[in-house]
């Protein structure tokens, strides 16, 4: 697996660990500044590792993807349903490239 997406898939499990976080509130609680400040920094993440290596529509639509969670989770401590759509579809995504990245290797 090359560099790349090696990283992705790391940024991508961590993900997936911040979003077991928000599900484990139960839906009830917003999220607290802390949690919702890492969920955008690794979005971030993902957007700069993304920019830098591929520049495709796949790769723009994970980007954009990207961009959409980190709006949502820096809105004033936001509800765990609103930050799960945006969430899912980045999650999607990024599999949909970590996938091409590993055939291309």
């Amino acid at each position: 697996m090359s560099h790349h997406a090696e990283k992705l898939s790391r940024l991508s499990a961590h993900l997936e660990e911040l979003f077991s976080r928000v599900l484990s509130r139960g839906g009830r609680e917003s999220l607290s500044p802390e949690l919702a400040d890492e969920i955008a920094a690794t979005a971030g993440e993902i957007m700069v590792e993304l920019a830098d290596q591929r520049a495709d529509e796949l790769a723009r639509d994970v980007i954009e993807g990207a961009r959409r969670l980190r709006e949502v989770v820096r809105t004033i401590r936001p509800e765990p349903a609103r930050v799960e759509g945006p969430w899912r579809a980045l999650a999607t995504g990024l599999e949909l490239v970590i996938r091409e990245d590993k055939r291309a290797a």
